[in-house]
């Protein structure tokens, strides 16, 4: 009976084990690196899905404009019960049943190039369509990066926030064994006390940024669950591809020149078919049908069939086809020009993000060294106020240097990875083709952010003395 009850204990231990061991893998938080949040993007982008559903209206558009250049076929029937007593002089009963039906065929010989015209014009757009699923893509892939570095940012910022604190409180510790000690005065102890709380709102608000941006990234996401994101504002820094490199592949790879230039086609396509408008248009026509007609006791019925071309030609039309040919000529020399603005937008935004790159560059070269030299400082100005060789504000001074630093260290890092990746964005590189991680140097390999609608305690980050 005991070892029934100690095998029963032990198979209940090992179920509930088992289950809790469950509930926390289903309770687990994701972790994404930066490649599987640009994969999610494209799932869910609401641009990408507009962008996927005009192709299939472009597709719907040509089979309806082909369809215009293939044999048409009606077929059409009716029964009638009919009285007009005006058969009487033809000595036929006024009432009569009649029975038809017809097989029409209708079939397009010549139209002067409209038909030909808007069927290419279709294929044109058809593949404008193509292009601009690529250019909502990319664009969404580079706002997915550039959400993802800024979320390493504000989190860099709130562990700047969060040290600052640490530091302050720190200080207050150190002034307090002074002040029993009797080498310090309460003024010392009331400063310490005042930076200290100053502190605190810099934490609340930095915390407050890191949830605000982590928003931004869960709408472009499309997921509700907590999660967290792998990777450091660290990267291997490298020098931008020279302006003319830059240009020659954006206007090889860009979506957008390729889009435009379909774009052209299409409206080339369409001055020729509204130029058809007034010309001549030459048609088969054939009809095949039978029919019965009773007249009370008489009967007549049998078949019928015709077939002919017919000619139709607009002699005026009140000049409708000019004011549509006039339309359809502005309309290209409108995306002509457009076309031209997008080559000049492109050549900004090559020049802007290679000069954006240079900057951040130069600025993560200067800062490294000096983050580095500030932390050192600050060591030796808490080791000189402990030995009463340096003073409160020679403290603060090392604080604020530091604090500094780290900053733009870190903003400088987010603004080089973003502008690299704007760079990668102006020449139509494909983003979703490249490994990101790889193509930047990113560390994505870094310390876990944690993502999570939880607001942070900011006294949890001081010592046990003063919180």
């Amino acid at each position: 009976m005991m070892r029934w009850r100690w095998r029963s204990g032990m198979l209940l231990l090992v179920v509930g084990v088992g289950l809790w061991s469950l509930a926390a893998t289903a309770h687990a938080e994701r972790v994404l690196t930066l490649n599987e949040c640009l994969a999610m993007t494209l799932s869910y982008s609401r641009d990408v899905l507009k962008a996927e559903e005009h192709i299939n209206i472009s597709e719907g558009r040509y089979i309806e404009e082909r369809a215009a250049a293939l044999p048409q076929f009606k077929l059409e029937g009716h029964v009638l019960h009919g009285r007009d007593a005006s058969y009487s002089i033809f000595n036929l009963p006024p009432e009569k049943d009649d029975y038809q039906s017809n097989l029409n065929l209708n079939q397009v010989v010549f139209t002067w190039g409209q038909v030909h015209s808007a069927i290419r014009a279709a294929k044109h757009d058809k593949a404008a369509s193509a292009y601009l699923l690529e250019e909502a893509r990319q664009l969404a892939l580079r706002e997915t990066a550039t959400v993802f570095f800024t979320v390493l940012l504000a989190e860099e910022l709130a562990d700047v926030a969060r040290e600052n604190l640490k530091q302050k409180a720190r200080h207050l510790d150190e002034t307090q064994r002074k002040f029993h000690a009797g080498v310090a005065m309460e003024y010392d102890v009331l400063a310490a006390q005042v930076a200290m709380a100053n502190a605190e709102p810099e934490v609340t608000r930095a915390q407050n940024d890191v949830r605000l941006v982590r928003d931004r990234l869960r709408y472009l996401l499309g997921i509700q669950e907590d999660f967290g994101i792998s990777g450091k504002l660290t990267c291997t820094l490298k020098p931008p591809a020279p302006l003319e490199e830059v240009l020659d592949r954006a206007r090889q790879q860009r979506p957008e020149v390729a889009y435009y230039s379909e774009r052209l086609g299409v409206f080339k396509e369409l001055v020729t078919v509204a130029k058809a408008g007034d010309k001549p248009r030459l048609e088969f026509k054939s009809n095949l049908g039978y029919g019965r007609t009773d007249y009370d006791s008489l009967e007549a019925s049998g078949e019928r069939w015709d077939a002919g071309l017919y000619l139709s030609f607009p002699v005026f039309d009140g000049f409708r086809t000019r004011g549509q040919v006039t339309q359809a000529k502005s309309r290209l020399r409108t995306v002509d020009i457009e076309f031209k603005k997008l080559l000049d937008d492109i050549a900004l935004d090559a020049r802007d993000a290679t000069n954006r790159v240079r900057e951040a560059l130069d600025i993560v070269r200067a800062l490294e060294t000096t983050v580095t030299q500030a932390r050192r400082l600050l060591e030796m100005a808490e080791a000189g106020y402990r030995y009463d060789v340096k003073t409160h504000l020679e403290v603060e001074d090392a604080e604020l240097n530091l604090r500094t630093a780290r900053s733009n260290l870190a903003k400088a890092r987010r603004e080089y990875l973003v502008a690299q990746t704007k760079l990668l964005w102006v020449m139509g590189d494909r983003l979703d083709a490249l490994n990101l991680e790889e193509t930047l140097g990113f560390d994505g390999k870094g310390a876990i952010t944690k993502v999570s609608r939880k607001a942070d305690n900011p006294s949890k980050h001081l010592p046990n003395a003063t919180r």
